[in-house]
């Protein structure tokens, strides 16, 4: 009896190898390069801006334009007559502005800061990506790999059901074996609807980053081998300031101290430079030239408060910083405390729980077989394997999910 239970789990077994072969299994791996590889609109946002800021700094360097002038000077109103007076003439000019000070070298500093800024947003959704890709792959690899896990179990104690027909029929056992069964697979069916419901929220949220058909297929039946993590949480910490997010406050601060000097510069004055071409009928044209400067006489207080607020907002992103980076670190804490705590309940299960689990369901089999234990002992044995199996596999995702977490939080070393 135990070899033909066997036999019928390996065929099981093999059917379900079978359909898989048909498809190509996606792995995690594959997974994490095709959400990479495809043009994210969240993704190209932050390009699109980064580029954008380039060009306007690069715009905001440039000199204003020349402004010129043509008129006419010293004409007569008694007649409008352009040749009786001697200083009539018409006149062409240039003028040139300026800018205070460095203004339009630290306009470019600023706006490149911005676009570094912008540049480290898109890395840091490139690493969202990455973490929602991981949890959403290893969250469907659970609940796949329930599915499985659950009809083989019903597959077996429908295999069950079938010796305790058969020894009902002989007199051996009682009907209530028979009802048992009907009473467990309607469980396990009701169980199996809730796992599908779950399997196609899991592949829902799986499709968002690769194709509809990538999702729904079979995964590679091996769990995953993500990069390691830092072994001791100093490590750890220490890398939180490669971040993208701590990398793109960098950035704004950096723009924020460069508007500081901006704000600076209203001290100093703008000036311009102006050139004129006067032309005259019978006398000898003219030039002129000039330089025009702006005194910032009456607008002190204009400029110490732009200064004052400049300074303010950057100690502002300073300290957005500071409280980002404090909130990253804490979230490191409960990450890191939580991984340790998942991978020592691993290796317990993988080493006690799950081997006495199927202990124990070998024993009560060969107990039930020498009539040493009801069908229902049987029936929970059977289900209490099943129930470590899923526990087990829990296990295993939920660290991997936090593995990944801390991946996300400390970078991946290449």
């Amino acid at each position: 009896m135990t070899g033909f239970i066997g036999a019928a789990l390996a065929i099981s077994l093999s059917a379900l190898s079978q359909d898989a072969i048909e498809q190509t299994p996606l792995s995690l791996a594959e997974a994490v390069m095709i959400a990479e590889q495809a043009e994210d609109a969240s993704v190209q946002v932050w390009q699109a801006r980064a580029q954008a800021l380039e060009h306007r700094g690069e715009s905001e360097n440039a000199l204003p334009d020349p402004m010129m002038r043509v008129g006419l000077a010293n004409v007569p109103l008694s007649d409008f007559d352009l040749n009786r007076e001697a200083m009539t003439q018409a006149q062409i000019g240039v003028r040139q502005m300026f800018p205070r000070g460095e203004t339009r070298e630290l306009n470019r500093l600023r706006r490149r800061a911005q676009a570094t800024s912008a540049r480290e947003g898109g890395d840091l959704e490139q690493a969202r990506i990455r973490l929602s890709v991981r949890e959403a792959w290893l969250e469907t690899y659970y609940w796949q790999r329930a599915d499985a896990l659950t009809r083989q179990s019903q597959t077996s104690i429908t295999q069950l059901g079938e010796i305790a027909t058969a020894s009902f029929a002989t007199g051996r056992r009682n009907s209530h074996d028979v009802i048992r069964i009907d009473l467990e697979t309607s469980i396990l069916d009701t169980r199996l609807i809730q796992i599908e419901r779950q399997l196609e929220m899991a592949q829902a949220n799986l499709e968002r980053f690769v194709t509809p058909d990538a999702a729904r297929q079979p995964l590679t039946p091996q769990l995953p081998v993500l990069p390691a993590v830092p072994q001791e949480i100093e490590s750890a910490q220490s890398r939180l300031v490669s971040h993208p997010m701590v990398r793109m406050l960098d950035a704004q601060v950096e723009a924020r101290g460069r508007e500081v000097d901006l704000a600076l510069q209203q001290y100093r004055p703008g000036w311009a430079v102006e050139a004129g071409y006067g032309l005259r009928d019978t006398r000898s044209d003219t030039a002129s030239v000039a330089v025009t400067v702006e005194v910032p006489l009456f607008s002190r207080r204009r400029q110490d408060e732009g200064v004052a607020a400049a300074r303010q907002e950057e100690a502002a992103d300073l300290l957005s910083r500071q409280a980002t980076l404090l909130e990253m670190n804490r979230q490191l804490e409960r990450e890191f405390s939580r991984y340790v705590r998942l991978s020592e309940e691993r290796i317990l299960f993988d080493e006690d729980v799950l081997e006495r689990a199927r202990q124990t369901a070998t024993a009560v089999l060969i107990a039930y077989e020498n009539e040493q234990a009801d069908f229902a002992e049987l029936v929970r044995a059977e289900l209490a394997l099943l129930d470590a199996e899923l526990a087990f596999v829990r296990l295993n995702i939920d660290a991997l999910q936090s593995q990944a977490r801390i991946l996300y939080l400390v970078g991946e070393v290449q």
